[in-house]
């Protein structure tokens, strides 16, 4: 037995002494986010029930607190101080700062008790987009004029900061280009003097932008050339289906870039497109213009990549209606006198679009005769007077006769 307990005693009192340090880091371990005695703790502070339409402006500290009456499974991952900003108003306004600790843990004093944060409205504000070009082109090319697409955002974030925005930009390089750049890019913000905006929280962020990334389009061309952004005007031919009508035919894009000598772009201010055929439609269409059926000017081309097109938009048209029955009223009968036999309803012919006359009813029409220094006697084809609902025609005036006579 003797023998036995001295076989392998060194490796057998190593692992005893490991066992041991293993068994006190695992305690160690257990008890470092176990809530003892009395302490004192920094804990993070969480705002809540921020409005919708406002956001926090202030970045919030820590807080210290002090807890007493420990409860011996609490942990001190669920100790943490609120700010309750559901009722908040836009400024820099005071508010109350309450710990959370868990059941059976009690918390006897908090540093700080209240904090001034200032809250913003959330806005909206649509902003043009500049564009950004590092480095130079390739020996014996030049840079044109870059551009982006959309040539604007719709950008939303604090009204104080919006109130400062003017443009938001994207960066490209040209380095060593020898050919038309097209990228897209995300829009950064910045400020005027080109520095990021930033919020409370520089790895949240403050603004956010629709869309968030743009097209690039930066013209390299070889030197001695130049380009120019000419706008398109567009043309159609025929008439859409019946009861409809053309709403608006607008190109995609609203202008193009091109290239060419400094002599040839000078007189080339617009470009025509078109007539493209819009007979008998009934819904929009979008027509492709290939740029070989496009006619340019000698020595201009258009940029790599171009597409053109033309956007029909096709809504519903007028349509007529007939209203029977509508009441016609004398007004303004001279004194003295009094209508000699009422005035029969009129039908009548309204005009407008279908789901404007789709309801249209006699009472929201006004036929009227204006009597002034009329005498006894019998007047036809009067002057007939009418108020319509908005959007709403009468292409025909109808003809009123009536008579009036002395009162008894």
């Amino acid at each position: 037995m003797h023998k036995m307990f001295r076989r392998n005693l060194g490796v057998k009192v190593i692992s005893f002494l490991f066992a041991i340090l293993f068994w006190l880091f695992v305690m160690n371990q257990a008890s470092t986010d176990a809530l003892i005695g009395d302490q004192t703790l920094t804990i993070p502070l969480v705002a809540s029930g921020v409005p919708q339409n406002m956001v926090l402006m202030t970045r919030l500290p820590s807080v210290r607190v002090r807890v007493q009456g420990i409860n011996p499974s609490a942990n001190i991952k669920d100790l943490y101080a609120q700010i309750d900003l559901s009722s908040g108003a836009p400024g820099e306004h005071t508010y109350v700062i309450r710990p959370h600790a868990p059941t059976g843990t009690n918390v006897v004093d908090v540093q700080p008790a209240n904090l001034q944060l200032t809250l913003d409205t959330v806005q909206e504000k649509t902003v043009p987009v500049g564009v950004v070009v590092t480095g130079n082109p390739a020996d014996g090319f030049q840079l044109g004029t870059p551009y982006a697409k959309p040539s604007a955002v719709n950008v939303r974030g604090p009204s104080s900061i919006l109130g400062l925005l003017d443009k938001v930009t994207v960066e490209i390089s040209a380095t060593a280009a020898n050919d038309t750049i097209q990228v897209s890019r995300p829009v950064s913000f910045r400020d005027k003097q080109g520095n990021p905006i930033l919020g409370p929280d520089p790895s949240a962020d403050i603004l956010s932008a629709y869309p968030s990334s743009v097209d690039v389009i930066a013209p390299v061309m070889t030197k001695g050339l130049s380009s120019k952004m000419i706008p398109i005007k567009v043309t159609s031919t025929g008439t859409p289906a019946q009861g409809k009508i053309l709403q608006s035919l607008v190109a995609s894009p609203a202008g193009v870039q091109v290239i060419g000598t400094t002599q040839a772009l000078k007189g080339f201010d617009s470009l025509n497109l078109g007539p493209v055929d819009i007979g008998n439609l009934a819904e929009d269409k979008t027509f492709q213009i290939p740029n070989e059926k496009v006619t340019l000017p000698p020595g201009i081309s258009f940029l790599d990549g171009t597409t053109l097109s033309i956007i029909a938009q096709i809504g519903p048209g007028t349509i007529q209606k007939g209203i029977s029955g509508v009441a016609v009223q004398i007004r303004n009968i001279g004194t003295g006198l009094e209508i000699d036999q009422p005035v029969a309803p009129l039908d009548i012919v309204v005009e407008g679009l279908s789901d404007t006359l789709k309801n249209l009813t006699t009472d929201q029409i006004q036929l009227w005769v204006d009597a002034s220094g009329q005498a006894a006697g019998s007047y036809t084809d009067a002057k007939l007077y009418w108020q319509l609902p908005p959007g709403v025609t009468m292409p025909t005036t109808p003809q009123v006769g009536y008579s009036l006579k002395a009162h008894v």
